[in-house]
């Protein structure tokens, strides 16, 4: 009897457990993001008066909306479109080392993730639409791509294009290089004493095997263009995304209409993401090859292009030069104009133009930098600590129920939301058009912050409990008489030390570089990256 009462008890505080830390993550993780659709069905009326009937100014915000999404996923598929042309034969070079310094390249392709969005666009601008960027190399005094170049037939800016593809190819190539390190050369040693030439080993034995991460790595590309702020903020111009007009119709206070945007984004990236995701778990890539004419006119060319060793080289040049305008260029020619507007203005000699005056003059720059960069390392680091703490929490809480997949796939939700997105929505739900419980501020902004880190150090979490396959090691201690929260703290955690943290860093860093969600949210207490978007808007470019 006193067993039995002792096991309804512990499976009781279990339940209670488990309900307490779902509702936790419900209201902290998953609230934020889509509570921008509630407050628009709760507003209908007054957002859609505002959209298409207002007295002044009729359906122009709805025009500009609609043109404003078109342009988001036009650049965003543009985007994912030179992310895979790049990628995959990038990420195949690196993970067979096929390309000189390839340890090199690899760090230098996810560069992007470790530079602030809001800096690293402010360098793209200066190096390629500002007469004192790359054009003085040459002697000249020009815009090599100016802000409102646009590529023709799909109509997206050049300079917005170039930049989001820098930002988004890490996502793309990381999780296919280590895949195909992973798989190792077995198949391909095989497929190649077979008389297949190195191109159609790719086409036919390399490409299925990694297709999932593929997808994987596309869609993370995909929703990263369309949630991106920082940078597009500083190189959009006169064309701007909807992460940008979301950010402009807030700083308005037109914030039935960024509602409405916003929740036609989040709709948009479901849309486009949740079919894939779903269709990814089910699928699984056959490849049944048939003798056709087109498939033979395939083996003739792929053989002749694999037996060209010039060709290669020129390939891995040309890709080479790519990486290099694309990532080192802007960086390196930020350096170079820092260098030279250090003491005064090199055109026209004035102190008054130079870094020193600007940041430490009376314009009062350094105070608010050493401030800025503060609250932005406190915010990163106590939201990735609270993230690591509740994915623990949660792990323990649904590792081993049916509620694990739903789970996963609910906190992919923060991760796909634009965060521009989440972050009107947090400001509507916890503020005062909400539950009023905090204003915009460094508060604010850290429980936003949190909504988009759990998920990613969840996620890894997760990935890294699935491949190691822990359960095994957890029964024997459990045999050797420890308690379920002892085998945990001892031999779980530990043995998955390495996930957590690499969750832990990539929840940091994208803490750090965050800028469409911390611009609305942040109140007063200025954060780094939007003060770099700040001081670029009031021309204050040394």
């Amino acid at each position: 009897m006193d067993r039995s009462f002792a096991l309804r008890g512990r499976n009781t505080l279990r339940i209670a457990y488990l309900v307490a830390v779902l509702a936790v993550i419900a209201f902290f993780v998953l609230a934020p993001p889509l509570y921008v659709v509630v407050y628009v069905v709760a507003h209908a009326e007054t957002v859609l008066d505002e959209a298409f009937r207002h007295y002044l100014t009729g359906s122009a915000y709805w025009q500009m909306m609609v043109r404003a999404l078109g342009l988001s996923l036009r650049l965003a598929l543009a985007t994912l479109a030179v992310d895979l042309v790049v990628g995959l034969p990038l990420s195949y070079l690196i993970a067979r080392r096929k390309l000189m310094g390839y340890s090199a390249v690899e760090n230098l392709v996810v560069l992007s993730l470790v530079l602030p969005t809001s800096a690293f666009g402010f360098a793209a601008l200066m190096a390629w639409s500002s007469p004192a960027g790359l054009s003085t190399l040459f002697g000249y005094r020009v815009a090599l791509i100016p802000q409102d170049a646009v590529i023709p037939v799909i109509e997206v800016p050049a300079l917005l294009l170039m930049v989001h593809v820098a930002l988004t190819l890490p996502y793309l190539v990381r999780p296919l290089t280590a895949t195909i390190e992973t798989l190792g050369e077995a198949y391909e040693l095989v497929s190649r004493s077979l008389g297949a030439s190195i191109l159609t080993t790719f086409r036919r034995i390399v490409l299925p095997l990694v297709a999932p991460s593929l997808i994987t790595g596309s869609v993370l590309a995909l929703t990263r263009s369309l949630g991106e702020t920082g940078a597009t903020l500083i190189v959009a111009g006169v064309n701007f995304p909807a992460s940008v007009a979301i950010v402009r119709l807030v700083g308005a206070l037109k914030l039935g209409l960024a509602s409405l945007l916003a929740s036609m984004l989040v709709a948009s990236t479901l849309s486009l993401v949740m079919p894939v995701e779903l269709l990814s778990k089910r699928f699984s890539v056959r490849v049944e090859v048939r003798d056709t004419r087109l498939e033979r006119m395939f083996l003739r060319v792929e053989r002749k292009l694999s037996s060209s060793a010039l060709l290669a080289k020129l390939f891995k040049a040309v890709l080479a030069t790519f990486l290099i305008f694309l990532l080192i260029t802007p960086i390196a020619t930020a350096v170079k104009m820092l260098a030279e507007y250090w003491l005064r203005d090199p055109y026209t000699g004035k102190v008054e133009g130079g870094v020193v005056y600007q940041v430490f003059g009376p314009a009062g720059y350094w105070p608010r930098v050493v401030r800025a960069a503060a609250n932005s390392f406190l915010v990163a680091s106590l939201a990735t600590l609270v993230a690591v703490y509740a994915s623990i929490l949660l792990f323990a809480a649904v590792r081993r129920t049916k509620l694990l997949p739903v789970v996963r796939a609910l906190l992919r939700v923060p991760l796909i939301v634009p965060t521009s997105a989440t972050g009107l929505s947090a400001l509507l739900l916890y503020g005062e058009s909400g539950l009023n419980i905090v204003q915009p501020s460094i508060w604010l902004t850290l429980l936003v912050h949190i909504s988009f880190a759990t998920p990613v150090v969840f996620e890894t979490l997760i990935s890294t409990y699935e491949s190691l396959e822990v359960d095994p090691l957890e029964e024997v201690a459990r045999t050797l008489g420890a308690t379920p929260y002892d085998a945990l703290e001892t031999v779980t955690l530990p043995v998955m030390k390495r996930g957590i943290t690499a969750g832990a860093v990539l929840a940091f860093l994208g803490s750090l570089g965050e800028t469409g969600a911390t611009m609305m949210v942040m109140g007063k207490d200025e954060m780094l990256t939007v003060l770099i978007v700040n001081m670029a808007e009031a021309m204050a470019i040394p």
